[in-house]
């Protein structure tokens, strides 16, 4: 595992390079800081990768990721559907604390995240794709609100772990459903509801 500091925006640079070179392999796997918790990333298109994360959160594989991209249109290439409130909401609170579930174009359904986390906006835009994401946690076990929290039960490490310091927000984000109309509350987060409807009205 290489350790890396995000202290400034020239360790960002050189974190950003570095981790969008490695990304370009197959069974590569991330731990970086976001704006809410610690996640495991990867490409959203590596199935290597996605079965490691599965292993190091001793997690069912039926268990879907959510998709962090840099913008709604990225989104939408990707064949996520946004339509009636759905698109109201994404162009409210993306990038923010919130994983939208929305329809795709296989019949299915994707929670989405746009990070409102320069880091990860800057390497989703670097390679050019979505990626694949996770709370960096034993399955069952708190959110990692400090790098050493994200580390200290893992028996498989990744291949790359960020130090982004502690995370101040430490919730974990706010995951709503909409798919249909009105949208539902799926895990309670920073984003309130009433916020939510009285955006959307």
């Amino acid at each position: 595992m290489k350790l890396l500091k995000s202290q400034n925006s020239a360790d960002q640079s050189l974190i950003i390079g570095e981790c969008a070179e490695l990304l370009s392999g197959k069974g590569v796997v991330l731990l970086l800081p976001t704006e809410t918790v610690y996640g495991f990333m990867c490409r959203w298109d590596d199935s290597k990768a996605r079965d490691k994360i599965f292993q190091m959160k001793k997690r069912n594989s039926d268990k879907p990721f959510q998709m962090l991209v840099s913008s709604i249109a990225q989104a939408e290439k990707e064949g996520l559907v946004f339509e009636g409130e759905s698109r109201k909401i994404a162009e409210k609170f993306f990038p923010g604390a919130m994983t939208l579930v929305v329809k795709n174009k296989n019949g299915g359904t994707t929670g989405l995240r746009i990070p409102d986390h320069p880091l990860i906006l800057k390497l989703i835009e670097k390679i050019n794709a979505p990626l694949a994401a996770t709370s960096a946690n034993i399955s069952g076990e708190s959110a990692a609100l400090t790098l050493e929290d994200a580390l200290k039960n893992l028996e498989i490490l990744p291949d790359v772990a960020v130090d982004g310091g502690k995370i101040e927000a430490g919730i974990a984000s706010t995951v709503v459903d909409a798919t249909s109309s009105p949208f539902k509350i799926l895990r309670e987060g920073p984003i309130s509801e009433e916020g939510i409807r009285k955006a959307i009205r």
